[in-house]
């Protein structure tokens, strides 16, 4: 339904008026043309997208939830497991703007996640349980955290990552943004010496 938005009252969708009050398609009041369709909605919609943080808490609830359910199970592959899906799915769902923060944070966050893991878990003395069962966990699922970093930064290098460390470089160095390349035509600018 294209229209104004004084066209528009809410209805039944048999008068034609969204049956649930969901957005309207507005016309442009300049030129009388329907507005143009939101990017993505005809394939069915944008995927979420998560700040830095967000992706950071739900790493952690991953991390934690797939650790915890290993640890009962004696299942080690299931921590992995678990590693490498947060990892990946985190650098698919993020914002690009933050992937540089989800790009490094996986085995930190994963880190505190399983400390926190093994202390709930620890029988006897909680400290040297935490210490062993960390150190014994990290070696069983190396093979999963490289494999998790690989896939995830090779994600985020196709969403844009790239972008984000030539950001933090100009932000790092700000006098680089300015300089720019003299032209040959410029006073000062760079002149090979002539062979003759």
């Amino acid at each position: 339904m294209a229209g104004t938005a004084d066209d528009w009252s809410p209805g039944s969708a048999d008068d034609g008026g969204p049956a649930t009050g969901g957005p309207v398609e507005l016309a442009d009041p300049a030129t009388g043309t329907a507005a143009p369709e939101r990017p993505g909605a005809a394939a069915g919609g944008q995927r979420a997208k998560l700040t830095g943080r967000g992706a950071i808490a739900v790493m952690f609830v991953l991390f934690f939830a797939g650790l915890l359910v290993s640890s009962w199970l004696h299942l080690g592959p299931l921590a992995g497991a678990s590693f490498l899906a947060g990892a990946v799915l985190a650098a698919w769902y993020t914002k690009q703007r933050d992937l540089l923060t989800v790009a490094v944070s996986p085995p930190l966050v994963f880190f505190f996640a399983l400390v926190g893991v093994k202390a709930l878990t620890a029988t006897g003395s909680t400290a040297l349980s935490t210490v062993e069962g960390t150190a014994l966990t990290l070696a069983n699922v190396a093979p999963w955290l490289f494999a998790g970093m690989l896939l995830a930064l090779i994600v985020a290098w196709t969403r844009g990552l790239r972008r984000c460390i030539a950001d933090l470089r100009r932000d790092l160095r700000p006098e680089l943004a300015r300089r720019r390349p003299a032209s040959p035509s410029s006073p000062g600018a760079y002149r090979p010496a002539k062979p003759w």
